[in-house]
């Protein structure tokens, strides 16, 4: 499983293989209403979700930021699944358009 932590104001993405990341603490306040979970069960749903732009970003504090909780049993698989989802976003919101995950741990 990997966290991944999306920020729309101050681009950036990040994936985190680890989920001790001291990171992932540090940054979970902030979009903890906004967690998304992804697994084989769901994954069509959720990539809908993305391709339809069900999902939203903006300044305000409810839109800013996510987090994606990609479970798929395959890293290669999860990470392709989140540059799918960035560039998704990227059609929509500049700010993602172009983006590329760092990995943090």
């Amino acid at each position: 499983m990997i966290n991944v932590y999306l920020n729309h104001p101050n681009p950036h993405i990040t994936i985190h293989q680890n989920s001790d990341c001291g990171l992932i603490h540090a940054h979970k306040s902030a979009a903890e209403s906004r967690t998304i979970k992804i697994e084989i069960s769901n994954l069509s749903q959720e990539l809908s979700r993305f391709v339809e732009g069900e999902y939203k970003f903006n300044p305000s504090k409810e839109f800013n930021d996510m987090w994606l909780k990609v479970s798929l049993g395959d890293l290669a698989f999860e990470i392709a699944v989140v540059l799918f989802i960035v560039t998704q976003l990227g059609k929509v919101y500049k700010q993602f358009k172009g983006m590329s995950p760092s990995i943090h741990c």
